[in-house]
């Protein structure tokens, strides 16, 4: 059994255990970006079976794009020899150092990992291959908007047939792309949950596959992981940190002490605030995808409807489903009365209502938890009304406010790599058995 341990705020070490019996570890500490080896052992009886090589690679791949330093004698071919397969190089030569010869001093730079991911939850069959978590080297989205528009929405049973005849496309397209070949894949993650079933099972059974044919780890990803960590793509986020998630099936507000330890500190009660704007835009008859639509009209109008007030119970739970039937009722309303809708305005005044709540509760959560970092992410967090919103509110609570780019805003499966990697760093991989599932909250630690 492999176990990480701290001793201080600098010193670790990786410990291999036999019946709770330390017979390995590798001692190092931690200096800037340089991890420096101080001691490598293991018990005679246990060596040549390769354990000192497995905590090396839990090492590496827990300390990624780090440097990495040790000394070692020069009499010592053995250790030499291992290092040498982890790709130390001697950059000096300390002569006389040990009482029988030199020492050298070796240098090893961690080599890039590459994940290959797949996102097929809903209505977008999309491949990426991430870089390190957090580059993206190439990335193909099929998007299945024109065939469902006519339905109004998405059809599941139609989304699933479209998955299995477009994967493959997908998947050739993003390797010609980034110019590899799926040998050169370090690990292979894709999304199991929520989502559709039918449309998680293609992605799934795809990635399973790809693994076990290429002998490499499979790593399922949350759905929600991925929307918190497309913040990841292309840059840093600094801990603690706040990740407000607006999307289409969830609206939640997330404490992130670090990387892998996460708290709810609030959820939706009923409706999704993306659900929310997709009805208002089927009661105003405006076309599928509803919310980008709803934005659009948003933009022309005045705040003349109104809306009743939003949950406003002093914690940072949502509600959604009073504003989306006061709207129904509304609607028909002014219908039953032969009045016309004024949709321009209807939109800005729902856009405001649903805004300002958001705004509420994220505040509250800022000032409960004394974060200084804010992240928001989902398909909703490309709206630029809330974008603004919360960007202003983070402006006045001084706190550092990072979104993605739109375009991994909405499903994509450059995110589902970025979190991969997370997990991939925490040798976190996942069983052949594993299964999809249409709901399933984030880990509160991964």
């Amino acid at each position: 059994m492999i176990e990480n341990k701290q001793h201080d705020e600098f010193h670790y070490s990786i410990l291999y255990k036999i019946k709770d019996c330390i017979v390995s570890h590798i001692d190092f500490e931690i200096v800037y970006e340089t991890i420096n080896i101080t001691d490598v052992y293991t018990d005679n009886e246990f060596r040549n079976q390769g354990i000192a090589s497995k905590l090396f690679e839990v090492l590496f791949s827990k300390y990624k794009n780090k440097r990495f330093m040790l000394e070692v004698n020069v009499n010592n071919k053995n250790a030499i020899k291992l290092y040498d397969k982890f790709g130390f190089k001697t950059i000096h030569v300390r002569k006389n150092y040990y009482k029988d010869g030199d020492a050298l001093i070796m240098e090893a730079k961690m080599k890039d990992t590459y994940i290959l991911a797949i996102e097929s939850s809903c209505d977008e069959t999309s491949v990426s291959i991430v870089k390190n978590g957090s580059i993206d080297v190439a990335t193909t989205i099929n998007s299945q908007i024109d065939t469902h528009k006519k339905y109004g929405g998405v059809v599941p049973e139609v989304a699933s047939r479209m998955h299995l005849e477009n994967i493959t496309f997908v998947l050739d397209e993003t390797l010609s792309k980034a110019k590899m070949k799926l040998e050169d894949i370090d690990a292979f993650a894709c999304t199991y949950a929520p989502g559709l079933l039918g449309s998680l099972l293609v992605g799934l059974e795809t990635t399973k596959t790809l693994s076990l044919i290429y002998n490499k780890p499979f790593i399922k990803v949350n759905h929600m992981m991925g929307h918190i960590y497309a913040n990841k793509i292309g840059n840093e986020l600094k801990y603690p940190l706040l990740a407000l998630i607006v999307s289409g099936g969830h609206t939640d507000l997330i404490y992130m002490e670090s990387e892998t330890k996460l708290k709810y500190m609030g959820q939706t009660l009923d409706d999704a605030i993306g659900e929310c704007y997709d009805k208002v835009a089927r009661i105003v008859d405006l076309p599928y995808p509803g919310g980008p639509n709803v934005e659009k009209l948003a933009s022309l109008g005045n705040d003349t409807y109104f809306m009743p007030e939003l949950l406003n119970d002093g914690t940072c739970n949502f509600s959604f489903s009073g504003i989306k039937s006061h709207v129904v009722n509304l609607v028909h309303n002014e219908k039953q009365r032969g009045k016309t809708i004024n949709k321009n305005d209807l939109c800005c005044s729902f856009q405001n209502a649903v805004t300002n709540s958001l705004v509420q509760k994220t505040r509250s959560a800022i000032r409960k938890t004394g974060v200084k970092n804010l992240i928001m992410a989902g398909g909703v967090a490309s709206n630029n009304f809330i974008r603004e919103n919360i960007r202003k509110l983070c402006e006045e609570e001084n706190v550092t406010f990072n979104v993605p780019d739109k375009k991994y805003c909405t499903d994509n499966a450059t995110m589902i790599g970025s979190a991969a990697y997370i997990l991939y760093k925490n040798q976190i991989f996942a069983d052949y058995d594993t299964n999809a599932k249409s709901h399933e909250l984030l880990n509160i630690e991964i």
